[in-house]
């Protein structure tokens, strides 16, 4: 048995001396190439990577077909959490990192034997679904950029679902291939109609854009408000709630539903073709561009995962596990997001793949660590102190911080330790922490093989997280199969190179789909194994994992998951409960009748059939009937509105406002799907300024004219989704 497959079949003791460990057996990284490959004569044609994650921004350049890094530079974003759960970023600082890293990047290049002018395309990878609303006149982001994780829109997603037949969070899930949850663009987007006036009156003047980071960068870079391109790709595209999985084009159905007008979006290209050239005096300036793929599509293709039945894992804050199953979509019915892989070029077809995305993996890891104060560096600390345990003592940790993602999808779950005893340590909870991400990914796994019928073979991986000897091993046993590592931890960079660079000529997508990256393997720990490590005077402390011990685990795993469930309880709005808020208690319902008229004490008592049945409220509304000598009016206040009003708006339309009925025209009006999609594009948007809507010609900017609201239901949207459906 070769050293490499004994080391990674252990679980490391603290009592042995770190500096004994069996030496892996990997390839040189780049840095440590004695000889550059230009002073070989094999100079190449470079690609440039913008890079941009949930906390660092990078700018990394390649060779062309080469998979390791030439030259990069990155730096740490912030991140503001203005309230528990709302996470927020600057959308400025992003422009101004890659300006500074892009920079500092090709400034290596002259020792490297390169200059600017060897880079001969840029590709851009970014994290998912995070979204930005700007002025498409001025430039300026209207609103902090509104990140992946951020669960402000709670209340948006229970404003949906009170209208949904069952409340059913699947129900769009066969055009969008997404379930209705806080974590997509359209939600977001919405929120920030609803909430931000700028953003309101930006949509009303016929002058807002909204986007996914991929569309604030390629903007910003191709010019700007000085014909500046606004376009996204379909990967990203896929992960708002709004593009069609079949046509791969916005749906009007669900733009309509979510209020989010067609103007304001980017236009949907391929995963790799030249969009456009970098016009915006910085260093990158003349370069074209040429790829664009969300972080996680982006690690499928450096993984080499291009052929159906692939998977691959990236560990990073979140876990985010996608299997490509071809040009085949696979709706999941056990939990998990049917979502575009790539598209590389404008004729090629699209890859579709399976996913399964965790809210919280190191993020839990940094939760020891400045919330508990378990540890003091998350990349030593975690696996040397949990090494000094053979197990968790029957622990289990739940980090459903802000709600579980799949195949739970469950915003109502937070996070719990249980299995307590007397004899707990923090060694115990921080493996623990480790072994929570491994289960959560067997979670995803799981739901795969259903869905897809097909058990996986082996898992690929990468991020940060992946240096972790101790977690890779714990994963190989907790799952049973092969674990994979790269040598290169982030290989979202090198996946939209290869994008890029097949889109500009200088690399080969086909000749990278059959190729093998280097990588570590961690196979599952059997008892032959600790035999043969023993008698060969290996590392011993090993535990063996037996299936049934394997399967036992991950039940008591599914029982703290349970008791997860149902913690994060808040008041119903609205539109959940059919009941309208009140501002106070206090309050009359008629503001022009004093507080001792007769009319006034009646509607009191009246408010407690809707108010909780709590007698202390009940005493003091009625007290305060009787005693209040003074009457002060009160604004009336306006009923809440929801994120439907514009759809129910253009739903309670006839066919006479379309001129397309009998009467009008001594025809019948053909509903079928063409013509529905004409009707809903061709109307007018609905912008609802200080609550007064306000209806927007298609085509006009000032023609601006007010409309009443009504509130009809929402049942004829719903039957046309479901036309949608079985078509």
């Amino acid at each position: 048995m070769c050293d490499c497959v004994v080391v990674h079949r252990c679980v490391f003791n603290t009592q042995i001396n770190m500096s004994e460990r069996p030496t892996l057996k990997r390839q040189k990284r780049f840095s440590e190439v004695e000889e550059m490959p230009v002073k070989d004569g094999e100079k190449k044609s470079l690609v440039g990577v913008i890079d941009d994650g949930s906390r660092t921004l990078r700018f990394v350049l390649y060779e062309a077909e080469r998979s390791e890094e030439l030259a990069s530079h990155q730096l740490d974003k912030i991140e503001v959490q203005p309230q528990e759960g709302w996470y927020e970023q600057n959308p400025c600082e992003i422009l101004e990192h890659i300006k500074v890293c892009a920079g500092n990047a090709i400034a290596q290049l002259t020792d490297l034997g390169y200059s600017k002018e060897d880079i001969v395309t840029l590709g851009i990878t970014n994290q998912r679904e995070t979204t930005i609303a700007w002025d498409k006149f001025t430039g300026e982001p209207l609103h902090p950029a509104i990140s992946w994780n951020d669960i402000r829109t709670d209340t948006t997603v229970d404003a949906i679902l009170a209208k949904v037949p069952d409340r059913n969070k699947n129900y769009l899930k066969n055009i969008s291939g997404l379930p209705i949850s806080p974590y997509f663009s359209a939600l977001k987007m919405r929120w920030l109609k609803d909430n931000v006036k700028t953003v309101r009156r930006a949509s009303r003047d016929k002058r807002l854009l909204f986007g996914t980071v991929d569309s604030w960068i390629v903007w910003n870079l191709t010019g700007g408000p000085k014909g500046g391109i606004h376009i996204t790709d379909v990967t990203n595209a896929s992960r708002t709630l709004l593009m069609n999985l079949e046509t791969l084009n916005w749906d009007p159905i669900l733009c309509r539903l979510f209020g989010i007008h067609r103007d304001s979006l980017p236009q949907i290209r391929s995963s790799a073709e030249v969009y456009g050239v970098v016009q915006d005096g910085s260093v990158l300036d003349g370069i074209q561009i040429s790829g664009i793929l969300g972080n996680q599509q982006a690690a499928l293709v450096g993984q080499s995962c291009l052929l159906a039945g692939q998977a691959k894992n990236t560990y990073r804050g979140g876990c985010f596990l996608l299997y490509n199953t071809g040009p085949r979509r696979v709706n999941s019915s056990h939990g998990l997001l049917t979502t575009v892989a790539y598209k590389l070029g404008p004729n090629a077809p699209a890859i579709y793949a399976l996913e399964g995305s965790i809210a919280v993996a190191g993020g839990a890891m940094k939760f020891l660590r400045d919330n508990l104060k378990l540890i003091k560096d998350v990349a030593q600390d975690t696996e040397h102190i949990a090494g000094q345990v053979f197990s968790t003592g029957d622990v289990y940790f739940v980090p459903a911080f802000n709600g579980l993602y799949a195949p739970y999808w469950r915003k109502d779950a937070r996070g719990i330790i249980c299995g307590l005893t007397a004899f707990t340590t923090k060694n115990h909870i921080i493996r623990a922490a480790l072994e929570a991400v491994c289960f959560q990914t067997r979670d995803i796994l799981e739901a795969m093989n259903k869905d897809c019928g097909m058990p996986l073979s082996k898992l690929h991986v990468d991020g940060k997280m992946t240096s972790n000897d101790l977690l890779m091993q714990l994963q190989a046993d907790l799952i049973g199969i092969p674990v994979l590592r790269s040598h290169t931890w982030d290989m979202s960079a090198l996946g939209v190179a290869v994008a890029a660079g097949s889109a500009a000529g200088v690399w080969s997508a086909e000749r990278w789909r059959g190729q093998a990256t280097p990588a570590d393997t961690f196979l599952p720990t059997t008892t032959d194994d600790v035999i043969s490590s023993n008698d060969n005077g290996g590392i011993t402390g090993l535990l063996p994992l037996f299936e049934d011990d394997r399967d036992a685990r991950y039940t008591k795993w599914k029982m703290a998951v349970q008791r997860s469930l149902g913690w994060a309880t808040t008041k119903k709005s609205f539109a959940m409960t059919g009941q309208k808020r009140k501002n106070s208690i206090f309050q009359s319902i008629d503001t022009t009748s004093p507080p001792n008229s007769r009319k006034n004490s009646e509607d009191i008592e009246n408010l407690t059939d809707v108010m909780p049945d709590d007698k202390h409220i009940e005493e003091v509304i009625q007290s305060s009937a009787r005693k209040f000598s003074v009457f002060v009016p009160q604004e009336i206040q306006r009923d809440e509105r929801t994120i439907l009003d514009d759809i129910e708006y253009y739903m309670n339309k006839k066919e006479c406002d379309y001129g397309m009925c009998e009467c009008c025209q001594k025809r019948k009006l053909h509903t079928d799907w063409k013509t529905i999609e004409e009707i809903i594009e061709n109307d007018p948007e609905i912008i609802f300024d200080d609550d007064k809507p306000i209806v927007v010609p298609k085509n006009s900017q000032d023609d601006v004219t007010r409309s009443p609201m009504v509130y009809p239901d929402l049942i004829d949207i719903c039957k046309q989704i479901d036309e949608a459906n079985l078509n």
